[in-house]
């Protein structure tokens, strides 16, 4: 005989309806789908955790929610809250106003249905938010917490099983890569200060070979980095004459200079004169000083040199001895120059060799006159 009332399945349990099976296998599909796209989340670590948090709060029907992140400094500090959760103070989470501090010290998943009567809450916290229901979910990266994940609700009894578990996998979730991702930046952060600290070996070690290489002066390629250049160039053209030439170039009477004015005067004429030579070659040309008054040109891809050369020192001679103020004194500066053509099998040094000469025979040449 039939009896009226909730029909039993055969084991003696309550019956599920339908509607309630098809519930919580939405449920449970949501979830899965939340956990997938929490674990493969692409993207900076601020709008990954809203959203992971708006999602827990979208699947367990929550009021509220929280994530709190444990360090740098004292105490859990807001990383993004929701709902009513957002006018939660950050001290009320650290002194146990919900659940958060007894499950990040617990390192467990805790729920309350009735806070009001849950003595693991301290304060009033929860009845100025109206908390009346909380769970919350420590995240985890393997052994060591980052936070806490804690959603609320306004009315007690809110949240059942699912709801828990939901909280508690989630958590897992987000603490699992939010790990990732912060490991992820942390070693961005080593790699950009790796790259700053090769930058600054970089820089020093340039600063250092510039050290070795240029005249501290004027700021021209020094002797040594001259010959090595020179040295290339003629290995580069041996057996092919008239491609480049060698001016030297000599200050005439630079001892008055010094004599009158002083060494600082003397400095800044060298100055003027690198300036100078440099402003009138060409960017291909290379000019250096090879110490105390002397200066060289090496000038290279020559269409005619027998014209050229010629031509380059008549205008480094009018262009030093064009009235400059140096120092707030006006002066000319006069030079000597002479040059050797390369004839496709001298060497640096030879080279070098005669254009000294040549420079002497000029300077003496403009003193017989």
């Amino acid at each position: 005989m039939l009896t009226a009332g909730r029909p039993q399945s055969p084991r003696g349990l309550p019956w599920i309806t339908t509607s309630a099976k098809d519930s919580e296998i939405h449920r449970l599909r949501s979830l899965v789908a939340a956990l997938a796209s929490i674990a493969e989340h692409p993207g900076e670590t601020g709008r990954f955790i809203e959203d992971a948090l708006d999602t827990v709060v979208a699947l367990t029907r929550a009021t509220g929610g929280v994530v709190l992140l444990d360090g740098p400094g004292p105490g859990m500090h807001v990383a993004c809250a929701r709902g009513q959760m957002e006018q939660v103070a950050e001290h009320d989470y650290n002194a146990g106003g919900t659940l958060a501090r007894a499950s990040l010290d617990a390192r467990l998943m805790l729920r309350s249905d009735a806070t009001l009567q849950d003595d693991r809450i301290q304060g009033d916290a929860r009845r100025r938010h109206r908390l009346h229901s909380l769970i919350g979910t420590p995240l985890r990266y393997g052994e060591e917490v980052l936070g806490v994940l804690e959603i609320c609700s306004s009315v007690p009894q809110a949240f059942d099983d699912i709801d828990a578990q939901a909280v508690a996998l989630v958590g897992t979730a987000v603490g699992g890569a939010l790990g990732r991702q912060l490991a992820l930046e942390e070693n961005a952060r080593l790699l950009d200060r790796l790259h700053d600290a090769l930058l600054d070996t970089q820089a020093t070690a340039r600063m250092y070979q510039d050290a070795a290489s240029l005249d501290s002066l004027t700021g021209l390629p020094n002797r040594a980095s001259f010959v090595t250049q020179l040295e290339a160039v003629c290995a580069a053209h041996q057996g092919q004459p008239h491609r480049f030439a060698v001016l030297f170039l000599d200050l005439d009477d630079f001892k008055s200079i010094n004599d009158t004015y002083g060494h600082a005067m003397g400095d800044e004429v060298l100055r003027a004169t690198g300036i100078a030579l440099r402003e009138t070659l060409r960017d291909t040309d290379v000019v250096a000083r090879l110490g105390g008054d002397e200066f060289v040109a090496l000038l290279t891809s020559l269409r005619d040199a027998d014209r050229d050369v010629p031509s380059v020192a008549n205008a480094l001679e009018d262009e030093l001895a064009r009235p400059r103020l140096v120092n707030g004194v006006r002066m000319r500066i006069r030079a000597s120059v002479g040059w050797v053509v390369h004839d496709g099998q001298a060497t640096a040094r030879q080279i070098l060799h005669s254009a000294d000469s040549e420079m002497y025979a000029h300077k003496r040449s403009r003193r017989g006159r």
